[in-house]
């Protein structure tokens, strides 16, 4: 296990996150598939998705898939915690990532609510490409609907485009000011 030295209100998503660059997996995808403590996929039920996925190494993440039906989602969920926003100004990420096809995805913050959850997609697509290229991306808080200031968990959600494609995240962080 990795020590957890790291302070702040994004401390325990880049703790995650370095958990899936020193715990190595590999595996076929499947919904649910846990790849670190705070960290697992979410794979749309009703879509037919085949693949592989892996952590550790040079990469955080190395996720290659085929589709047959289109999935609604596929996505990588990595928990925040319950962090209070009300006082910060902004939710930023910093990803390095390629792929040997030009692919997207989306970002997205996800806050629980008394209802369920509200989710609040950062403004950009990533986009990677064969080199390794960074994306950097913000979302103002304040005065954003879909971001409670208080929320008993909230998670950043990767959401990875429905139909085949392979991507290598090399890199993340995540910070909160």
């Amino acid at each position: 296990m990795v020590d957890n030295l790291l302070l702040g209100p994004d401390a325990r998503i880049n703790h995650t996150i370095g958990l899936l660059r020193s715990v190595p997996a590999d595996g076929k995808l499947a919904d649910g598939m846990a790849l670190a403590p705070g960290a697992f996929l979410a794979i749309d039920p009703e879509g037919e998705v085949s693949g592989r996925c892996a952590t550790g190494g040079e990469s955080l993440l190395r996720l290659d898939y085929t589709t047959g039906k289109a999935p609604r989602w596929l996505a990588l969920h990595l928990a925040i915690g319950g962090v209070d926003l009300g006082r910060a100004a902004v939710f930023g990420v910093a990803c390095k990532s390629r792929a040997p096809e030009a692919a997207t995805f989306r970002l997205c913050l996800r806050s629980a609510t008394a209802s369920g959850f509200v989710d609040a997609f950062l403004p950009k697509h990533v986009v990677a490409f064969a080199q390794p290229s960074t994306h950097v991306d913000l979302l103002k808080l304040e005065g954003h609907d879909n971001v409670p200031a208080r929320a008993e968990w909230r998670e950043l959600i990767l959401f990875f485009h429905p139909h085949s494609a392979a991507y290598d995240l090399l890199d993340l962080r995540v910070f909160i000011v």
